[in-house]
């Protein structure tokens, strides 16, 4: 379901929370990046050097990392065989198996410069641009933007030189997200925008993603576009008609957020945010009996849900069953001091 993200809609004295639905996180399966490599498509030679090339690709594919690093590592003996390709596969490699010191290592031999120098952004900065030196570039910024998160000029720097490649999908992604993450939504957009270009493989989930983003830097009616457009491509997104339906909420126009709410939950009954959301905006609406039934249900798929049980004790209050409403503030708390 990917990440749920609270949304504080109301400021007077109950505040309350919608819960939309997106997914945005660092592309950490670097494999997609040799799936969008066609070297392996046709052999491009018959040396010992191109069976280990080619079979660790193969190996690679199948997740067998340590068995393809020994081919790689074979075929970069073969000076027939693409250095920066083998350089490449075996990052992906050793990220995979979670060794970033033989990253650095290796591309330390392949860039010709000390290690200690690919750990300053200013030596990212002033580099002259190679292309083949952004897959360095692309899976060490990943590396420090998962695990180092407060070496922001390095990550900063890394990222940047990856992205001079202008068909670089993944280096868009990724620091489109480090930017999410820093709450430099405008930058991340921008980012995302690019790597939409570069790949419809994604495009569900970017449009996804910057539908949510354009909510948070404040631009409502782009965000609605995009849910829009998401929907028109995917008739049947659940996901986009919840967070649409919240969007509404938001601008307080009820009556069509209910609708786009009930869309979703037609399109999936088990999306328990849904049936949550519909329940507050029709907490908002003053419908207390709708208002408990959909929380109901939300509660019924998610037993444990503390959020549920909170707003539907307001409802059973506002409705006058306050012994009901007593048994659902009880329960809610008992479900936050968990």
């Amino acid at each position: 379901m990917g990440f749920i993200f609270l949304v504080s809609l109301w400021g007077n004295a109950q505040t309350l929370s919608l819960r939309e639905i997106c997914d945005i996180n660092y592309q950490t399966d670097y494999t997609s990046i040799a799936d969008r490599k066609p070297e392996d498509l046709f052999p491009k030679g018959e040396t010992v050097g191109f069976v280990h090339f080619y079979r660790g690709i193969s190996l690679l594919r199948q997740r067998a990392y340590q068995e393809s690093i020994f081919d790689f590592k074979s075929a970069l003996g073969d000076t027939s065989v693409s250095r920066s390709l083998c350089n490449l596969y075996l990052g992906i490699a050793f990220m995979q198996l979670n060794q970033p010191d033989s990253i650095f290592s290796m591309y330390s031999i392949a860039m010709k410069v000390p290690v200690a120098d690919l750990k300053k952004p200013e030596f990212w900065d002033n580099t002259p641009y190679i292309q083949e030196n952004t897959f360095a570039a692309y899976l060490l910024g990943t590396y420090y933007a998962l695990n180092h998160t407060t070496d922001t000029l390095l990550i900063e720097s890394l990222f940047k030189y990856a992205t001079k490649d202008p068909k670089f999908y993944d280096a868009f992604y990724n620091y489109g997200t480090y930017y999410y993450f820093l709450s430099r939504y405008g930058n991340a957009i921008n980012l995302f925008l690019k790597a939409r270009e570069l790949n419809q493989k994604d495009d569900a989930k970017l449009l996804l993603c910057m539908g949510y983003l354009y909510r948070l830097v404040g631009d409502n009616s782009q965000s609605l576009k995009t849910y829009d457009l998401l929907i028109s491509k995917q008739p049947n997104h659940a996901a986009a008609y919840n967070n649409k339906g919240c969007v509404e909420a938001y601008i307080e126009k009820y009556p069509s957020s209910v609708k786009n709410l009930g869309r979703a939950i037609s399109k999936n009954k088990h999306l328990i945010e849904g049936w949550f959301n519909r329940g507050i905006v029709y907490l908002k609406m003053k419908k207390y009996h709708d208002a408990m039934n959909d929380l109901t249900m939300a509660i019924q798929l998610k037993p444990d849900f503390g959020d549920a049980y909170y707003y539907r004790g307001f409802a059973k209050k506002t409705n006058g069953d306050l012994a009901g409403s007593i048994a659902d503030f009880t329960r809610a708390l008992e479900l936050k001091k968990r």
